[in-house]
């Protein structure tokens, strides 16, 4: 894939555009919902664009520039002006969600002034009427419902920054914790290297995020690593070879073995098992 290659498949949608007048300050796009099409994909590179979306059902992947994540229903994410977007949904489980595009100024000054323009994922947001309420509008009046248009995005953010600071009163330690474990799920990482990122014993650390998290972070790790491993093998043409030095395993039998034993199967066994079933 050529780096500047701007690649959208688009399967069951309904959606609508913004037709009126727009400025360099707001330039709404386009709303809509997208239904389950395992084929969905979309790529932009250093996209102009901010993408607001809502999974409503299903699973997905998504990214941008390095930063990975799997979502699920209720989850929220912002995928940002200037960066690389990737995102498409899980083959087996694929989504329905809202969305809402838009460029402009005023979008990144809402982001930063809500302290969220380093913000891509939102888990368990559950709050899908803001996008539905600016679906609804735009569906309503395409042409004279920028201000409008303004006003509900700038709740949204409103909403989303507010629910963020809600989380907040997970220990900081034990979100950079997770936040570092799934930053580094292409990298071999230890508990020891997992507690010294939070300035933590080995203990201490172990205990913090099994107790707010209900799983211990190794665990926590492996999980995240197996379902990118899988991920990689169902939407990608890369090899094995090259999904395990993707994923920074020191050789291929190694990238084997652990698949196998938290899979139950080989990576090719995998693979074939899911071609077969249409995935």
């Amino acid at each position: 894939m050529s780096q500047h290659q701007n690649i959208t498949r688009i399967g069951k949608e309904k959606f609508t555009f913004y037709t009126g007048p727009s400025s360099n300050g707001f330039a709404p796009i386009t709303a809509g919902i997208t239904y389950p099409d395992p084929s969905y994909k979309i790529y932009r590179c250093c996209s102009d664009v901010y993408v607001f979306e809502y999974l409503i059902d299903g699973k997905g992947y998504v990214s941008q520039d390095n930063r990975r994540f799997r979502v699920h229903p209720g989850d929220a994410y912002i995928l940002h002006s200037g960066k690389e977007h990737d995102y498409y949904p899980d083959k087996k489980e694929p989504w329905t969600k809202i969305w809402f595009n838009v460029r402009g100024s005023l979008v990144r000054h809402l982001l930063a002034d809500y302290e969220l323009d380093n913000t891509l994922f939102i888990p368990g947001f559950h709050q899908p009427q803001y996008l539905y309420d600016i679906l609804h509008t735009l569906e309503k009046d395409p042409v004279h419902s920028s201000q409008e248009l303004a006003i509900l995005l700038h709740r949204y953010i409103q909403a989303l920054s507010t629910f963020c600071a809600a989380l907040s009163d997970i220990p900081p330690q034990a979100a950079a914790m997770k936040n570092f474990i799934e930053q580094t799920l292409t990298q071999p990482l230890s508990i020891d290297e997992m507690a010294d990122h939070v300035h933590l014993s080995r203990s201490r650390a172990l205990h913090l995020f099994r107790d707010i998290y209900g799983i211990s972070p190794y665990r926590y790790y492996m999980t995240q690593r197996l379902e990118l491993a899988q991920s990689m093998l169902l939407h990608s043409t890369l090899s094995v070879q090259e999904v395990s030095d993707q994923l920074g395993f020191s050789d291929y039998r190694h990238f084997s073995g652990f698949f196998k034993k938290e899979c139950g199967m080989s990576p090719m066994q995998y693979r074939a098992q899911q071609k077969m079933r249409g995935q």
